[in-house]
């Protein structure tokens, strides 16, 4: 890489890193200020964009962690991007950046803002001057300003990300997808005031009424979503126990776990993206007179009235959740076409995730192979083996493959099952929340182990005796 461009990355502007150790009390009233801050941008009306305008695509404000029509209508979807095709670079050595050493690791974050900005800026053009966020008026002077607006909030948005990385808990992007999720969640489950009612209020509205099949769909929400959380939480558990040894100290062994979530939420984060990418383009094709993706008609749905797709690609990844099915059974009877969707969604789904969980495994330096020069540099070794890097190899591969596909898959079915169910939150929301939630609980346990013990024992249940 030429020197001057390594200088310029390694200057840029960037939030300094802590002289010491942060208290778990620091760290909380950072994180605390940066998500208060993102709420407050994320509810902030976006200048310019037009009164009439509607969300079609709800699963993109969680994955984005936006809110569409505000100032983080694009969230951090433009952050994601230039992460993922960086590490991506640095993981097929098109880029080599050795982030072993303090130079490496400053020019990899430097080249990663860079490329976040820069993907800040064409995102948000694509997006405004494409005509997907609708302006205000005719001519110019709208979408210019709305793309200023969104330009400076995301440059804001990198640089708090990068304040929670360093001063706070996580990472800023998790933790702005986790915020997203848990405020839809409360509004899906609590607000009495939204078009349709939240599920609990809507239960009370249908009893108080004396129409209890009204509340039916309700309660199969909330016990679908329930339930799912369960089986998450309870798969994110599952994990297999690998014993390794030191070779310099005898009789000294450890156990390293190898999770079912090996690849965690990047391979079902994908694919999603892939199939809302397909049906957002499928919409703006249409709106140009090309139905390559599919034709869309407007209907009432449970967020107003929206385009829908009725045929095509995009058609058969939009697929019915039960009550649509229940009320399509009682009045026309069920179609081809729902079937079909049900089918060809759910198999998008598991196999691209597994696709993209053995794919990420290579890429993100998750491979058997960099595992094991990984362990032989720590000087640890597997009982009963050689101690080669090519034997270590080997004896990954039947471990690290399998888990990486199977739980990618897995994600990917428990996806599909929340979208059919209509869970209160997207059926990627559920995993993302139970996948973030436990990232954030090893990184506390790693970096501020002695403090937050007692609070984990306090919460739980736990006494000293």
């Amino acid at each position: 890489m030429n020197e001057k461009i390594k200088n310029f990355l390694s200057n840029l502007p960037s939030v300094p890193v802590p002289e010491e150790k942060l208290s778990l009390k620091t760290k909380f009233i950072w994180t605390g200020i940066i998500l208060l801050l993102f709420i407050i941008m994320s509810f902030t009306p976006l200048y310019g964009v037009s009164s009439a305008y509607s969300l079609n695509f709800e699963i993109l404000q969680v994955l984005l962690a936006s809110h569409f029509g505000s100032l983080l209508s694009l969230g951090i979807g433009p952050i994601v991007s230039a992460s993922i095709i960086i590490q991506m670079l640095q993981g097929t050595d098109i880029i080599h950046i050795d982030t072993s050493t303090r130079d490496g690791r400053v020019l990899f974050q430097g080249l990663q803002k860079i490329s976040a900005i820069i993907f800040v800026i064409i995102e948000n053009a694509v997006y405004v001057f494409s005509g997907a966020l609708s302006p205000a008026g005719p001519g110019l002077f709208y979408p210019l300003v709305m793309f200023v607006q969104l330009v400076i909030a995301g440059f804001i948005l990198v640089l708090m990300d990068e304040v929670v990385s360093k001063w706070g808990i996580g990472s800023g992007i998790s933790l702005f997808i986790l915020a997203g999720i848990s405020l839809q969640l409360i509004n899906t489950t609590f607000n009495p005031f939204i078009s349709p009612q939240g599920a609990i209020p809507a239960i009370i509205s249908s009893l108080s009424t004396g129409a209890p099949l009204s509340a039916l769909f309700p309660v199969i929400t909330i016990i679908s979503t329930i339930a799912l959380f369960a089986v998450s939480i309870w798969l994110q558990g599952v994990k297999v126990e690998l014993p390794l040894a030191f070779g310099r100290l005898r009789g000294y062994a450890i156990r390293w776990p190898v999770a079912l979530f090996y690849t965690s939420i990047i391979p079902i984060v994908l694919i999603v993206s892939i199939v809302a990418g397909i049906q957002f383009f499928g919409l703006e094709l249409f709106h140009s007179g090309i139905t390559i993706l599919g034709t869309y008609t407007q209907e009432s749905t449970i967020f107003g009235v929206q385009e829908v797709p009725v045929s095509g690609i995009a058609a058969l990844l939009s697929p019915p959740t039960i009550q649509q099915l229940y009320v399509s059974y009682t009045t026309t009877g069920i179609t081809l076409l729902q079937i079909e969707s049900m089918i060809v969604y759910t198999l998008v789904l598991v196999i691209g995730a597994a696709i993209f969980s053995y794919l990420w495994m290579f890429l993100g330096g998750q491979d058997p192979k960099s595992v094991a020069t990984q362990l032989i540099e720590s000087g640890l070794s597997m009982p009963g083996f050689r101690r080669d890097e090519r034997v270590l190899t080997e004896v990954l591969k039947r471990y690290i493959i399998p888990l990486a596909v199977i739980g990618g898959a897995l994600t990917g079915l428990i996806a599909a099952l929340a979208t059919f169910l209509d869970t209160l939150t997207a059926g990627i929301g559920i995993l993302l929340i139970v996948m973030i939630i436990y990232q954030f609980y090893t990184s506390l346990m790693s970096e501020n182990r002695e403090e937050f013990e007692p609070i984990k024992d306090k919460l739980v249940g736990e006494s000293e005796e």
